[in-house]
């Protein structure tokens, strides 16, 4: 209802009932606190006053929205759950966009809310509510064609998310470890194939850095020519979390990681490609690729 009251116009039309309790009343940056009593005395301090007063405020409700007490996160990433209503509190969940929660105390600067096992207080600039988050509300369940309990997706506690980064890195280390455990395997079939000074053909002959740029090209990776440029190349690991298919660079050498401390690689023109224990002497640095 946008019914406005002010001095000279008495016209309201509303659906609702008259509270009869203590409430304060915008009027631009002026506070009043009204009364406890009926709308009589509303009236007659908004025509003293010259003060207006949004009527709806002081209507209850005969009917409440089933969804009228959910928030809805509007934002691109997501929105931070603090601990307190402050930006510098610790944040104890993530809001991602659309995420529901529920409003459980008065709507602010911040607004309490609890999502999922989260609870705490939002940015209420960052959010939906109201007759919005109504219709944010139908407009989910419509789209996931789901029960309204499981349409909603509620926040991600601080836990939680560092429990699925962590799963998540670990599978892609997994996937990684296979992957480069497919360049071992190809670099391993030219065991005992020549070095030659400046080659980089696997069957006829390469030296180190010949030897690793022609199996990396194999799986559609371009590497430079030589074993110090590669000491760029992808982005660096400790040795400590080597896995296969790693390269490991060295003063003027570089090889492929094998795993269990070994490297294959264009060793010298007596050995040929071989193995050799990957701290066989200074590593510089270590290279992932994949």
């Amino acid at each position: 209802m946008d019914s406005i009251l002010k001095k000279g116009l008495f016209l309201v039309t509303f659906s609702g009932a008259f509270a009869g309790f203590s409430v304060t009343a915008q009027a631009s940056d002026t506070e009043t606190v009204l009364p406890s009593v009926g709308i009589e005395e509303v009236l007659s301090d908004c025509y003293s006053s010259e003060k207006e007063i949004q009527v709806e405020d002081y209507l209850v409700p005969t009917e409440k929205g089933e969804y009228l007490d959910m928030a809805f996160a509007d934002v691109q990433s997501f929105l931070y759950i603090r601990s307190e209503p402050t930006k510098e509190s610790e944040w104890v969940g993530k809001l991602y966009p659309d995420y529901a929660a529920e409003i459980i105390g008065p709507v602010g600067e911040w607004t309490p809310v609890r999502s999922g096992d989260v609870t705490g207080y939002v940015c209420s600039d960052y959010i939906i509510i109201g007759k919005n988050a109504e219709e944010k509300a139908q407009e989910i369940i419509e789209e996931t064609q789901a029960a309204p309990e499981e349409s909603f997706t509620y926040a991600e506690s601080r836990e939680e998310e560092e429990a699925r980064l962590a799963e998540e890195a670990k599978e892609e280390a997994e996937q990684m470890a296979g992957t480069g455990q497919a360049v071992v395997d190809y670099a391993c079939q030219f065991i005992g194939n020549p070095y030659v000074w400046g080659g980089t053909s696997l069957t006829n002959g390469a030296d180190c850095s010949g030897f690793v740029q022609s199996v990396y090209k194999h799986f559609g990776i371009t590497l430079p020519r030589t074993s110090g440029e590669m000491r760029s190349s992808g982005r660096g690991v400790s040795y400590s979390e080597a896995i296969p298919g790693d390269i490991v660079c060295y003063d003027g050498h570089v090889g492929i990681y094998m795993g269990d401390g070994q490297i294959v690689n264009a060793i010298n023109s007596r050995k040929g490609i071989g193995i050799l224990p990957a701290t066989y002497t200074n590593i510089i640095t270590v290279r992932r690729l994949i």
